[in-house]
């Protein structure tokens, strides 16, 4: 509810931002929301390889690269966590099928045979990304990122929603009827992000684990898991699809059977003690980003506001 309360504050701040800038009146840049940046993830992904290939952080979107770097970290150490603690279309998917749960008395399941190569899609997608970005010389990159296209692509995505299509609407809305009846259903096929930090999950050294000689075999948690895993036959959970939201453990009926640890039990993490390790992540990066200058974009509120007034001349290069 934090990161959905700061998203929706994000969001009006931004549509105030734009709304004066649209007129003749002067706009201290400090006014856009820099965390806007971190709902552009493609940008990002493009900023994070331009760095490692360059050693240049871009200063086009820089908390998107801090953001979305922060992310990847999270998803090392405790999983992928991003997905259904921080993100707002997490949230909404969530509260999608647990209505859906309610209405019908449980989720429904894609057959196997359907289920596991509609999991690829997302690293499909992924993939496509990963491809177009790494094939780009340095030149070209560099070019797209501090492009005109890019500095506003804020706006753009901005415009997409305020002036949303039938196309846009009839894609959301499927979207969201398929999650009622069907848990998590844009996360577990179509989000490249949540498959990037699904990778990365994979080095966590963080995991459900259960105690074997705690565990009763009800099989509540794999009843309570949105991501049809079940912790009651594994010592660990090791899937790329487990994003940390605790419902495993929350169902359990019986005591420390099933934990967020690390290896040997050295660090276990309550519900509580991740919500706070994930919230203070993100405010303490974020004030030290801003510290260090790395926080809102380059670009002039002069430059912005000529840009936004030709938007629509701007094509995708």
């Amino acid at each position: 509810w934090i990161f959905i309360f700061v998203s929706l504050s994000i969001g009006l701040q931004f549509h105030s931002f734009l709304r004066i800038l649209s007129t003749d009146a002067y706009v201290d840049i400090s006014l856009r929301p820099p965390a806007v940046d971190a709902y552009l993830p493609i940008s990002s992904l493009m900023s994070l390889i331009f760095l490692f290939r360059t050693g240049q952080a871009s200063t086009v979107h820089p908390a998107g690269l801090v953001i979305f770097s922060l992310s990847i970290v999270l998803s090392l150490l405790f999983r992928r966590g991003f997905c259904s603690w921080v993100c707002p279309f997490g949230a909404v998917e969530e509260w999608a099928y647990k209505a859906g749960r309610r209405l019908l008395g449980r989720n429904l399941k894609m057959p196997a045979w359907i289920d596991y190569p509609l999991r690829a899609v997302k690293y499909l997608i992924l993939a496509f990304f990963v491809w177009s970005i790494l094939r780009m010389p340095v030149e070209g990159l560099g070019a797209f990122m501090y492009g005109s296209y890019n500095r506003i692509a804020d706006a753009k995505m901005y415009a997409f929603f305020q002036n949303i299509t039938i196309v846009g609407v009839t894609f959301f809305v499927v979207i969201g009827v398929l999650s009622v009846f069907f848990a998590n259903f844009w996360c577990r096929y179509l989000c490249p992000y949540g498959a990037l930090l699904g990778v990365f999950s994979l080095f966590s050294p963080t995991a459900v684990r259960r105690d074997a000689a705690k565990c009763s075999d009800c099989g509540k948690c794999a009843k309570a898991c949105p991501n049809r895993l079940d912790p009651g036959k594994t010592g660990a959970i090791r899937s790329v699809e487990c994003t940390a939201c605790f419902e495993c453990i929350s169902a359990c009926g019986q005591q420390n059977a099933l934990e967020m640890t690390a290896p040997k039990a050295r660090l276990r993490l309550s519900y509580l003690a991740y919500g706070l390790v994930i919230v203070l992540a993100f405010y303490s990066t974020a004030r030290l980003a801003e510290a260090l200058h790395y926080w809102q974009t380059d670009t002039p509120a002069h430059a912005y506001k000529a840009l936004l007034d030709r938007m629509h001349q701007i094509s995708h290069p």
